[in-house]
């Protein structure tokens, strides 16, 4: 479990990472919504690409270790995920980063993916 949260702080913080590098990339005025209707609407959408993140890791991570959890268990075992990972911090890169470059074309695209790997490679889509 220790390795499984290691790897999911270093893969928020490489998407964190590689969003910041987009944004500095391609100059954006920054009071754009990137095609959200509001602000609020682009927020919401971190934090579901966020939870989305959180489910393919302990999808991944119930997948490689081989463990049968009922679909309560597999639950639980997600939450108490996610509320370690924010108590130490993890998720506030990863917001930070994305609260000030995601668009929708990331969002939809981060959102219909099945492994983090896709997701990261989302994240560093340009908008053309």
């Amino acid at each position: 479990m220790v390795v499984a949260k290691t790897i999911a702080a270093s893969l928020l913080l490489g998407l964190a990472v590689s969003s910041m590098a987009c944004a500095r990339s391609a100059p954006q005025v920054r009071t754009s919504l990137f095609g959200f209707s509001t602000e609020d609407q682009r927020i919401l959408a971190c934090l579901d690409l966020q939870d989305h993140l959180v489910d393919l890791f302990a999808d991944e991570y119930v997948s490689r270790e081989g463990v049968k959890l009922t679909a309560v268990e597999r639950a639980a075992f997600r939450d108490g995920w996610a509320e370690q990972l924010a108590k130490r911090g993890t998720f506030d890169v990863f917001e930070q980063s994305c609260f000030g470059s995601l668009t929708t074309q990331r969002f939809d695209c981060g959102m219909s993916s099945h492994t983090t790997g896709a997701v990261e490679a989302c994240m560093r889509l340009s908008e053309r």
